[in-house]
Parts: C-alpha cells; structure tokens; sequence
C-alpha cells in the first residue's frame, strides 16, 4: 500500500475502473474505522452488533455513493472524515434500532436454563438421520464451487467467519453471504423432503 497516494487519487482511480483502488482505500482505513467502532460500541450493543460488520457496511455506502463524496473530497483528509461521519451515523443508527422498546438491549434478561424440559434439549440423531444428513450434505458439497466448498467446510468445522474469512482469503461478507446462500439451498431441500 503506498501511503504516497492520497486517499482522493484512489478515489479517482476507482471511480475510473481500477478494482485495486477499492482495495487499497479498504486497506488503508478499516483498522482505524473498526477500532473507533468498538471504542463507541456500548458494551451490551456488542452483543448484537460487530464493529466489523459496522465498517463492512460504512465501505458499502462510501463506493455506493463514491461520484457524490468525489466532490467533497479535494481538502486533506476528507475521505477519512467522511469514513468516520458514516461510521458513526450506522453506530448512532444501529443504537437506536436495538434500544426501541421491542427490541431494547438494555432490558435483555439471560435466559435461565433450568427452565428447559429434558424433552426440549437436543437429541443424538437416529442413525437414519444421521444417515440422512450426510447425504445431504454430500450432494449439497457436491453442488458448491471450490470456494464456497471451502468455506462450508471451515464453517462445519466450527470456525468463525472471521477465521473463515483469514483462511479462505476473502472477506467476512463474502464468507456470510455465501453461508446464508447454502443454508437457503439446505432448507428449501429440509423442508421439500418432508
């Protein structure tokens, strides 16, 4: 990453079709954007809201509306507060959505877990389920490009979709989107088998 190039040059380039000037922009700010997220990220809003996925939607809105912030962007440093104002409205967003009386983070009570029936608590499968599954699972790798494949099975195996995301270079989003696409895929096959 050259430091040389102003945030606006980049603009410029990817406005003008260069992909690795989106890349660079990315690269240059979302650390900084992440850390200011979780600095004014209220502790009990944490729990429903990643300052990652903050900043993955502040870069979704700046390319969305990249033409619009071109002409603000001529003084020194204006793309990063630019980046910082956006960041900060999803926050202020993000914290008004999840205080509104039906959805309020403060008034969350953990859920008491000798309140469960034996009954209600998951279940070894059946070997016929078990069966099932692994069936459905196979068809379904088998549909599954190399990557999506990849990250599926990381996925399986427990790992977060930020490890995922780590070890199947690519981003947090790339890694959510492609896991609701398969559990779509998996649900629509669930529920026409029954």
């Amino acid at each position: 990453m050259n430091e040389q190039i102003t945030a606006s040059e980049l603009l410029e380039r990817w406005l003008a079709g260069d992909e690795s000037a989106a890349t660079e922009l990315h690269q240059r700010y979302s650390q900084r954007l992440v850390a200011l997220a979780s600095a004014r990220i209220g502790e009990k809003l944490r729990r429903r809201i990643d300052p990652e996925d903050i900043v993955q939607s502040v870069f979704r809105t700046f390319f969305r509306r990249a033409d619009q912030w071109k002409l603000q962007s001529d003084r020194g440093g204006a793309i990063w507060h630019l980046l910082v104002r956006i960041t900060l409205n999803k926050i202020y967003s993000k914290g008004e959505f999840h205080s509104a009386q039906q959805r309020d983070v403060g008034v969350e009570v953990p859920l008491d877990h000798s309140d469960f029936h034996p009954a209600l608590m998951a279940h070894d499968p059946t070997p016929s389920e078990a069966a099932a599954l692994a069936e459905l699972l196979e068809a379904t790798f088998a549909s599954l490009d190399d990557s999506a494949s990849e990250i599926l099975e990381l996925a399986i195996q427990g790992y977060t979709a930020s490890e995922i995301a780590a070890r199947a270079n690519c981003s947090r989003w790339t890694v959510r989107r492609t896991l609701d696409r398969v559990g779509v895929r998996l649900m629509k096959q669930l529920t026409s088998d029954e």
